[in-house]
């Protein structure tokens, strides 16, 4: 009931701010009408078209990327974007090697002096083709670590005391509960864990996920992804980048496959999962081995980014570049809920390109343009590992010192009439005042993220920036609905429980215009707030992102 209250108060001060007051960015001439004239069916236009069965869910390394690739390319032409790929065209073409699982090739045992235990795949453990030999057999001894991290600013080392050179380490997921959200999104993912192991000179990663991981989503989730191509960019030596080649082996398994292998090794699982989850280590030699077998089929494919700009009018500011960022691809056919196996998301993320061509769009029919240069980029392969932006930002099309700030749009649900807005990452820099500034404008409520647990600010293509060094934020549709008859928590929850990386987030799922003209109207005011800044933006002082990738 306080909640409804709350809300409905909110929603009298929405009316009276449902159009732009004036003045209130009075150093952008005609700002108004530019912000008023985004329109949200516009933006369901291109949703229409990339979120068609015709596109076949559009992912990396297809024609059917292609085709969604050459759709914005004769967009981002038609509008009048310069084009900022190479050889003077829209494309970044960017070399993956693609490697798909040969399902009937894997093979997982485990045993002991006494016994051996065979785990059967997709009931006990998944895994993912690899991206160094064809074909793959090793044979190591199983160490438990806890969480696989080492985080000196906690004092937090899960490999004091064991030996792991040459062993497969057993891992659980995510990070301990008592660090803060900044901290457990870093740690909690894989390529951090990843990059430790290496650096201790690990053979594989077994990955156990816990109990809060297995509610947030079952097992049944993963399977339908099992033997979907993964895809690593090629560098100038030709090597897969962060292709993790000497982790050969690496497996995730399930509840009924950790049971196995913690009975095996004489060890209470249930006690492991309460003992860190209370933030404790208790790494051991598990006095188990493993060998585990697979072949992949691999091949080269090209996929490419998508990129153009606005320049900027400030003889001086315009050497520096605000980009948006929204990834094109999505996961292609996979079997799904009955006949229906074309993946077409429609919100993951035909949304959020859309979103990225009004927005150019609008800043294009400005009399004066923004004083900095402004760089709109559709990135493929975010679905394979963020490989798009990890791509861009290693090659990147203008000096990398030059980007100022990265927006990325991915996923907003708009299914209805959305009253506020998320800012994944806003608050470790200046942008937060930005973002402020923006849903101000708009009249839209800035909220903080509902789901801190799921570390999304690590999930997405910002983070690649973030890695840089360069200020992002990923905006996303809030849950506050302004029909109070809509409750936007259950929208938002049944979208993710229900529609997220399944067929059915197509075209059929409810679209409000409404809401898609607050979401995008904000994204195009806050872009206009960062080019305009006399300063560009900064990190906070003490900001863990900032202090750990921003250039010293």
């Amino acid at each position: 009931m306080f909640k409804r209250f709350i809300i409905g108060l909110f929603l009298i001060s929405l009316v009276a701010c449902s159009k732009p007051a004036p003045n209130k960015l009075d150093y952008l001439e005609n700002i108004d009408s530019i912000v008023m004239g985004l329109k949200g069916t516009n933006v369901r236009q291109h949703m229409n078209i990339l979120a068609s069965d015709e596109m076949q869910g559009r992912e990396a390394g297809t024609e059917n990327y292609d085709k969604a690739a050459q759709y914005l390319i004769q967009n981002f032409s038609d509008l009048g974007l310069q084009p900022l790929g190479s050889g003077g065209s829209f494309k970044q073409p960017i070399r993956f090697i693609e490697s798909r699982l040969d399902t009937e090739s894997t093979a997982m045992r485990i045993y002991n002096d006494d016994r051996s235990v065979d785990l059967i795949f997709k009931d006990d453990y998944i895994r993912s083709g690899g991206f160094g030999n064809v074909s793959e057999k090793i044979t190591a001894p199983l160490v438990f670590v806890g969480y696989g991290i080492i985080a000196p600013e906690y004092n937090h080392d899960d490999f004091e005391g064991v030996n792991v050179k040459d062993k497969i380490l057993v891992v659980l997921s995510g990070a301990p509960p008592n660090f803060n959200t900044d901290q457990r999104a870093f740690y909690s993912s894989s390529r951090t864990k990843a990059e430790i192991a290496i650096a201790k000179g690990v053979s594989g990663i077994i990955s156990l996920r816990t109990p809060v991981d297995q509610k947030r989503r079952p097992w049944a989730r993963y399977l339908p992804g099992v033997g979907s191509p993964g895809m690593r960019w090629l560098n100038k030596d030709n090597e897969p980048h962060n292709g993790y080649i000497q982790l050969q082996g690496s497996a995730t398994i399930s509840q009924t496959g950790a049971k196995k292998i913690f009975e095996l090794s004489g060890h209470d699982l249930d006690q492991i999962f309460n003992l860190h989850a209370d933030g404790l280590t208790n790494s051991f030699d598990m006095g188990i081995t493993a060998t585990l077998e697979r072949s992949s089929n691999q091949r080269e494919v090209l996929s490419s980014n998508i990129v153009g700009f606005i320049e900027g009018s400030d003889p001086i500011l315009r050497s520096q570049y605000v980009i948006y960022t929204a990834h094109l691809d999505h996961i292609g056919i996979r079997t799904g809920k009955g006949n229906d196996h074309i993946h077409n998301g429609a919100y993951d993320n035909a949304a959020g390109i859309g979103s990225i061509i009004e927005i150019a769009s609008s800043i294009l029919s400005m009399d004066e343009r923004p004083r900095r240069s402004i760089i709109f980029a559709a990135l493929t392969a975010e679905e394979k590992g963020l490989q798009g932006s990890s791509y861009f930002v290693k090659n990147p099309t203008v000096p990398i010192e030059s980007l100022v700030a990265n927006i990325n749009i991915d996923m907003p649900y708009l299914g209805f009439p959305v009253a506020d807005i998320h800012a994944f990452g806003a608050e470790h820099s200046s942008l937060y005042g930005a973002m402020e500034r923006a849903t101000q404008y708009i009249g839209m409520q800035f909220t903080p993220d509902p789901l801190p647990e799921e570390v999304r600010f690590v999930r997405s293509d910002q983070f690649s920036f973030v890695k840089e060094g360069i200020p992002a934020l990923a905006l996303k549709a809030g849950t506050i609905s302004s029909d109070i008859n809509i409750d936007g928590d259950k929208e938002l929850d049944n979208f993710l429980k229900n529609h997220y990386h399944q067929p059915t987030d197509d075209l059929n799922l409810p679209f409000s215009i409404e809401g898609t003209e607050r979401f995008v109207r904000t994204g195009l005011v806050l872009g206009l707030i960062i080019a305009n800044d006399e300063q560009k933006p900064s990190w906070n002082t003490d900001d863990f992102f900032g202090d750990k990738f921003a250039p010293k």
